[in-house]
């Protein structure tokens, strides 16, 4: 299994996922990737190379802080994979960057139209430490040299992203007050599980 290092400006993570720990003017956690809003995955929600599991902060959120986390964590995961379908040389880690932009993609939108739906606004500035997170990674994943070393930055922050937004997935669950983005969660929650182990999969069999 690749061992990674840890990214220097991990942020939070998704997650904002997705999607449940930005931190809102210093003290609001949330975050998320929802199926039809998030992933979440997503988006990419730990540093690059980060190896230790990490839990979302418990801070409650609204619906508008959970929408914004799943939002930019889903496009940190459309971010981080477009750059890996074409910078990664591992077939598996190609394919995987490449559904996780397809992926993240249509649960983006799928998250937009709902809180237009909803007439929700979503809080922008709850996602603030989501935005540093995905902007860290992408800077780890431009420097790192293509091959072997970009491959399992790549994952490694996959790894730890994934089990970060799932996190934040299950608190924002318990906290999202309209029923249908709860249910949005709900069904984002087997996907991001899916990613997770499809990636963990990935990384074990990296060299």
């Amino acid at each position: 299994m690749v061992r990674g290092t840890r990214s220097s400006a991990f942020a939070v993570a998704l997650c904002a996922v997705t999607m449940l720990g930005a931190c809102k003017k210093g003290n609001e956690a949330a975050d998320t990737t929802v199926a039809g809003a998030g992933a979440t995955d997503t988006s990419m929600a730990a540093g690059a190379g980060s190896s230790t599991s990490m839990k979302a902060p418990a801070a409650t959120m609204t619906d508008a802080q959970i929408f914004a986390m799943l939002a930019a964590a889903n496009r940190g995961e459309i971010d981080a994979g477009k750059m890996a379908s074409t910078k990664a040389t591992s077939a598996s880690v190609r394919s995987f960057a490449r559904d996780m932009v397809t992926a993240h993609t249509k649960m983006l939108n799928d998250g937009n139209a709902l809180a237009k739906k909803l007439n929700i606004t979503p809080d922008t500035t709850a996602a603030d430490s989501i935005n540093a997170m995905n902007q860290s990674t992408a800077a780890t994943l431009t420097a790192a040299a293509k091959g072997a070393a970009f491959d399992s930055a790549y994952v490694n922050a996959q790894v730890a992203g994934h089990e970060y937004v799932l996190d934040m997935i299950k608190r924002a669950e318990g906290q999202a007050q309209n029923p249908e983005l709860k249910s949005a969660l709900t069904s984002a929650e087997p996907q991001v599980q899916q990613h997770l182990d499809r990636i963990k999969d990935i990384q074990s069999k990296l060299k």
